[in-house]
């Protein structure tokens, strides 16, 4: 019987050392390149539309899970005359390894910079958001089941990000039937401590049309599943370089029946209790 436990005892420590080997060999033996043509005709056949993406796509296993790159392009499916629907400019994000067993999710840095999403309205009613019809009717009519979050909680057991931040954003709407354009510009997001267990500190700014606006604060914490509780939120929002408000509040039953309470102050104009 021990001579069978230290056989099994070197099976499953040789496993893991094989495991682990593999882990820190692989990324750096396997030509990225090689398969990258083969990642765009997936991903395109999966959208319906074309998709490309640069020659310096990067990908880690071990200590941290790694994907970068740069020159991302997701196009519009045919019908308009916009060529990309979504493009980015470069792409970085690391999530530790071993801790995504136990549903810990540990995010060194998500850097996302000079995203671009074109929003399109045709003038027969079309949008270029849609996804090509590819199922078949019968298909179409299976239900899928969808989980609830009230029932079982977020499908992570803790969440910590140490740099996230989405880096001069545009989103662009255009309307040809109405023959309008909204353009938001100078997207930046920034958040610290993000955590389900405290309060997110967040920055984010834009502008809407050349018109500038802000929103500083903080919310939460979230905790662990929405139907626990309500998350809080204290904010300040400013725009077009005069309108200041403070927004405290919380946001309740997230998982049911969405609601807010809200504490709203403007400044030098006075306050409303909503």
């Amino acid at each position: 019987m021990n001579k069978a436990l230290k056989w099994g005892f070197i099976i499953c420590a040789s496993l893991v050392v094989i495991i682990i080997a593999a882990i820190l060999i692989i990324p750096r033996v396997v030509d990225v390149q090689k398969y990258k043509p083969e990642l765009e005709k997936k991903v395109s056949e999966a959208f319906g539309r074309p998709f490309s993406v640069s020659d310096d796509l990067r990908f880690s296993l071990f200590p941290w899970v790694g994907l970068s790159f740069s020159d991302l392009h997701l196009g519009n499916v045919k019908g308009f005359a916009e060529k990309d629907f979504v493009n980015v400019k470069s792409f970085e994000v690391r999530i530790k390894l071993l801790p995504l067993l136990s549903k810990n999710i540990q995010v060194k840095k998500f850097i996302l910079n000079e995203p671009r999403i074109v929003l399109v309205k045709n003038k027969d009613g079309r949008v270029n958001w849609e996804m090509p019809q590819k199922t078949s009717e019968a298909k179409m009519d299976e239900k899928v089941p969808v989980g609830e979050i009230s029932a079982t909680g977020l499908p992570i057991g803790a969440l910590t990000v140490g740099d996230f931040s989405i880096k001069n954003g545009v989103v662009l709407w255009i309307d040809h039937a109405a023959s309008t354009r909204i353009e938001i510009s100078d997207v930046n997001l920034t958040m610290k401590e993000v955590s389900l267990d405290r309060p997110v500190q967040l920055k984010f700014s834009a502008f809407l049309d050349k018109q500038p606006f802000s929103i500083e604060g903080s919310v939460g914490p979230v905790g662990k599943g929405f139907q626990e509780g309500s998350v809080s939120m204290d904010l300040s929002l400013k725009a077009l370089n005069q309108l200041t408000m403070r927004l405290k509040g919380t946001l309740e039953n997230l998982d049911a029946t969405p609601g807010i309470e809200l504490d709203l102050k403007m400044a030098e104009i006075g306050r409303a209790h909503i």
